[in-house]
């Protein structure tokens, strides 16, 4: 085991981690986090859907109360009536309109517009766990790219050193022209693959202007892990998890099951609503007209009047028939939506579990992996310096090495936001800020 060529690999990891993360500002997860849920477009629309909502209460409540109405008019009237007659008249009416009682419609109506408000807060909550999840996400693809170029930037160390070798044993005559030259190449190749991975964070880093609802331009700077991914992945901590009390969580936690659960509501006052159509409504009217004119008697009135109405309507042209067929079939759809989420959110929670539980298992895999490779990259190196085997075996050990390590970023990363998609998925994201 050549112990220099391993020290130089960790001196070389260590150097550009310090190096990047010197440069790294204060935005971590939390942070970006805290800025979507203040400006997220979507956030923001679902709130002002639930504003609408709670509006609609307000208006199906002032059915309660009375309804007036004030009328004023000013004319002029030329009556032929023992002469002709003309003069201005004015006139003042003022109606009043109160609903007595509509056999429970109005009642319905208000429940129906509660249950549809409540509807809305839980999709205002539900966009919310999607959001944070996204961004949650999109951030660890942020430091999976950061890490590949970590990985990036280490193969360029590798093959610096390779052809400097390269280039003192050509020069003593141990090895041939050829060698310099696949080194020169080897060099070649990994700096186009850190360009290639530096564009790539780039890339990633603007999917964040959309959830986060701003856009910060050069000012986002993410605060990335500064530890190489070996150390990452021996001090994670893995917990546990019952799959059956993971799925009895999510339906618990789940704002879309409450979403559901009270539009079953409202569609069960709205079929209320449409059953009080075959009903009569009972409601008093109340009037007072003022008209006064200095010329004609007959437009000189003043009169009040008070009625109860009672107003049935028999027949309708079948249309409250269809409208109960309608507010029927959607208290079905909203009962099949509820069966249907259950079962989606079963599906997801056992998905994500099991996703969880692969990236466990490939993470000791992967550190193996790395392990191994590093092992074998160093009995390589040690064999080229005997002579014992050309640069195209050194090559295939560096390549597997430097595979390794960004397998390993890949999975590590992929378990981090498989365990954020988890915590989504039992309705418990939110409490992780």
């Amino acid at each position: 085991m050549n112990n220099r060529l391993l020290k130089k690999l960790s001196i070389i990891a260590s150097f550009s981690l310090v190096v990047s993360s010197s440069f790294a500002n204060d935005l971590n997860l939390e942070d970006l986090i805290i800025i979507a849920l203040k400006n997220n477009t979507n956030i923001e629309l679902s709130k002002e859907q639930s504003n609408i909502k709670k509006e609609q209460i307000n208006k199906a409540t002032s059915t309660y109360l009375p309804n007036l109405s004030l009328n004023a008019s000013t004319a002029r009237k030329d009556i032929e009536q023992e002469g002709n007659k003309i003069d201005d008249v004015n006139s003042v009416a003022v109606n009043a309109n109160q609903l007595i009682y509509d056999f429970g419609k109005t009642t319905s109506n208000i429940d129906s517009s509660k249950y549809s408000y409540d509807e809305s807060k839980s999709d205002v909550k539900a966009t919310i766990s999607k959001t944070i999840f996204q961004v949650t996400s999109t951030y660890y693809d942020i430091l999976n790219k950061y890490q590949q170029i970590e990985v990036a930037k280490e193969s360029v160390k590798l093959d610096e050193l390779q052809l400097n070798q390269a280039n003192e044993y050509f020069k003593a005559g141990v090895r041939t022209k050829i060698d310099v030259t696949n080194a020169k190449l080897k060099l070649s190749n990994s700096k186009l693959k850190l360009i290639q991975a530096k564009y790539n964070l780039k890339t990633t880093e603007t999917k964040l202007v959309s959830l986060l609802g701003k856009d910060l331009g050069s000012s986002i700077n993410i605060k990335f892990h500064n530890k190489d991914i070996t150390t990452l992945v021996r001090n994670t901590e893995y917990k546990n998890y019952s799959l059956e009390k993971l799925i009895t969580l999510g339906l618990e936690k789940r704002d879309e099951i409450k979403k559901y659960k009270a539009k079953i509501q409202t569609a069960k006052e709205q079929k209320n609503v449409a059953s009080a159509d075959y009903l009569p409504r009972i409601d008093v009217d109340a009037s007072y007209t003022n008209s006064q004119s200095d010329k004609i008697a007959t437009q000189d009135i003043e009169q009040s009047s008070v009625a109860l109405n009672l107003k049935w309507n028999f027949f309708t042209g079948l249309s409250t028939v269809a409208d109960n067929k309608i507010a029927l079939s959607n208290l079905s759809s909203a009962k099949k939506q509820l069966q249907q989420q259950i079962l989606d959110i079963k599906q997801e929670v056992t998905s994500a579990y099991l996703n969880v539980k692969e990236s466990i298992d490939s993470l000791n895999i992967g550190l193996l992996n790395v392990k191994l490779a590093t092992e074998n990259l160093s009995l390589a190196d040690e064999r080229y310096k005997a002579g014992l085997n050309d640069l195209i075996e050194l090559n295939d050990a560096k390549l597997e090495y430097t595979q390794a390590k960004s397998s390993l970023v890949n999975i590590y990363y992929a378990y981090l936001t498989n365990l954020a998609n988890l915590n989504y998925t039992i309705g418990t994201i939110h409490e992780k800020i």
